[in-house]
């Protein structure tokens, strides 16, 4: 295999302070809905909201929306590499979220956001490295130092309440962020539109719980929730992060590169951390707070190598 077509060759950025600020602008809004997510999913942990009606919100319905897409974006899909069109699909698929709301059901909102965007940048770095053979800054070895550190605050504060559930959780979020990492390596260097990456997430995954879902009979619908709860889950499982994170997500990545992009989820535990204190009154214990400084500061410093 030549070169020019190896699945390994990292492609180039765009250039410009227009396409830098575009790439920020997508990554802030990545940012917020991300935020929205964590708390959605907690928020839908502790209500009892069954696995099937989060998945039919969070990839049918918005499947459903985007087909036309997906059709359009066949043959844009035929000259991707397959390898690339599986991370997209599988590494934000079914498998991570299923990852994910179990990982949250047993953790808060500050982990569940410290430890998935957090650690990710550290798989992502390892892809890099490993298959891209990129080099390694001093500076960005530094700041995975301190994301390596934050994560291990998170797993030791567990440890130390002898909190088994709690373990059980944040090694189920740790494989969601590898997942997720392998996921926005894939987007780095499938070269689609960002609505059309939103589309390959949303329209497989979606068929296959629709498909799973009406031969197993397993839904079973949540009478005792509110309609405005239900209808609050359906827009931020389903528009906001089933379409609006996928469009925002890939088009930071097309203009800031994989690294860099990750680098959003230094943001993301601060944000989510302040919803889930106000909004479901979660504690902010001092460890907790360490892990999420540690592993914030990390990824910073690691985004701002060059």
């Amino acid at each position: 295999m030549s070169e020019q077509i190896s699945p390994f060759l990292v492609k180039p950025l765009p250039q410009g302070t227009r396409q830098r600020l575009i790439g920020w602008t997508a990554a802030v809004m990545t940012v917020v809905i991300w935020s929205s997510y964590f708390l959605s999913l907690r928020a839908g942990a502790l209500s009892g909201l069954s696995k099937e009606e989060l998945l039919l919100m969070r990839y049918a319905a918005p499947g459903l929306l985007l087909v036309p897409v997906f059709v359009r974006a066949l043959p844009a899909y035929r000259y991707t590499p397959w390898l690339y069109l599986l991370g997209i699909s599988l590494g934000s698929g079914v498998g991570f979220f299923l990852l994910s709301a179990m990982g949250m059901a047993r953790a808060n909102v500050m982990q569940g956001s410290t430890l998935i965007p957090g650690a990710a940048p550290l798989f992502v770095t390892l892809l890099a490295v490993t298959l891209f053979k990129q080099t390694l800054p001093q500076q960005r070895l530094l700041g995975l130092g301190f994301v390596l550190a934050g994560v291990l605050t998170l797993v030791f504060s567990a440890m130390t309440q002898f909190n088994t559930q709690l373990i059980e959780g944040q090694l189920l979020l740790l494989g969601c962020a590898l997942m997720w990492a392998i996921f926005t390596v894939s987007v780095r260097q499938a070269d689609l539109q960002p609505l059309q990456v939103a589309a390959l997430v949303t329209v497989p995954n979606g068929t296959i719980i629709g498909i799973w879902v009406l031969l197993s009979g397993d839904l079973t619908l949540s009478a005792h929730l509110s309609t405005g709860f239900l209808l609050t889950q359906l827009l931020v499982q389903g528009i906001l992060v089933g379409i609006l994170s996928g469009w925002f997500y890939a088009t930071a990545i097309r203009r800031l590169g994989a690294e860099n992009t990750s680098a959003i989820g230094s943001m993301t535990p601060v944000i989510a951390s302040v919803f889930a204190f106000l909004i479901l009154q979660e504690s902010l214990e001092f460890i907790s707070l360490l892990g999420l400084c540690l592993t914030s500061f990390g990824v910073y410093k690691s985004a701002r190598a060059q």
